[in-house]
């Protein structure tokens, strides 16, 4: 009988030995991958590479191999896309940071979806592995200095990202009374990031596109599967006419998500609107400037 107790145990500490080996190894692997197919995905590459040796050297080796897959899949990506920041469903975050993470992680998504990846990807990407390192930061939820610095470096990315991304200054032009039509007006990608929902608006437009239809019918069909005490949705528009008109078209634009949401069975006691017109860009601008990026309507989650 003391044989075999012996020879179990002896079994089990091999065993638990030979996983123990296991974890810890992506990092070396990842070293070896071929250069990144787009300059987005290299700074990627490079980024996840970084934080998989930091922590690697403080001991976390899940998070090491985390982070080093996500780097070899940037590597191998062939689209820019391919690798998004982490989604809340991959870390167990404490509910009371969860507001301010699903607001962050939807401010970049939308400089990401909005031109950030193609054409200023080293900022992008700074940006997308910082989001990653605060949220493994506040999933661990014990050291306050690295989920703050963690925090600071992506909010510090992401501005210097949406300042390059900004429009560049123009010649001054007339006021006009009312905003005119805009030429060869081009929709942004309407961004869902659970929990978060961005539909935006041509100009001077408060018609809901199919792509924003169809995010709007996710965010929906989201709402009816979780618990949520209801969502806010908030009306904006661009810096382009009249204080007052803005006022009236952010109003116009809430009223016709409000009206989709409503069609797709969302109770009316879980919209919880407000308008603000031009009074909380995305984009901060000049009085005056037309920016796509401005006229939109958020869903949060309550």
């Amino acid at each position: 009988m003391a044989v075999n107790i012996v020879k179990t145990t002896a079994i089990s500490l091999v065993a638990a030995v030979a996983l123990s080996a296991c974890v810890g190894t992506q990092l070396e692997q990842a070293k070896m991958a071929d250069a990144a197919k787009t300059p987005f995905n290299n700074n990627l590459y490079k980024g996840y590479i970084g934080l998989s040796s930091m922590e690697f050297g403080e001991g976390d080796y899940e998070d090491s191999d985390r982070f080093a897959m996500r780097a070899m899949t940037a590597a191998m990506a062939t689209k820019d896309t391919k690798v998004k920041p982490e989604g809340f469903k991959a870390r167990h975050l404490p509910a009371d940071k969860m507001d301010d993470l699903r607001r962050a992680r939807g401010k970049l998504m939308i400089a990401l979806s909005q031109g950030g990846r193609a054409n200023f990807p080293d900022l992008a990407a700074e940006a997308q592995v910082k989001f990653d390192c605060w949220m493994q930061e506040q999933e661990e939820n014990f050291q306050p200095k690295d989920i703050a610095a963690c925090r600071k470096d992506f909010e510090a990315a992401l501005a210097k990202l949406n300042q390059m991304m900004a429009p560049k200054k123009m010649a001054k032009k007339p006021m006009m009374a009312k905003p005119m039509m805009e030429k060869k007006a081009r929709a942004p990608e309407p961004v869902d990031v659970d929990g978060i929902y961005i539909v935006f608006f041509d100009f001077n437009s408060s018609k809901l596109s199919t792509a924003s239809q169809r995010v709007l019918r996710k965010a929906a069909a989201e709402f009816g599967m979780i618990k949520s005490t209801g969502m806010g949705l908030t009306g904006h528009a661009d810096m382009a006419g009249s204080a007052a008109y803005n006022d009236a078209l952010s109003r116009r634009r809430l009223d016709s998500v409000s009206a989709f949401m409503l069609k797709m069975g969302t109770p009316r006691w879980a919209l919880h609107p407000s308008a603000h017109g031009e009074s909380k860009p995305l984009v901060p601008t000049k009085n005056g400037t037309r920016e796509k990026r401005n006229r939109r309507v958020e869903i949060i989650f309550e």
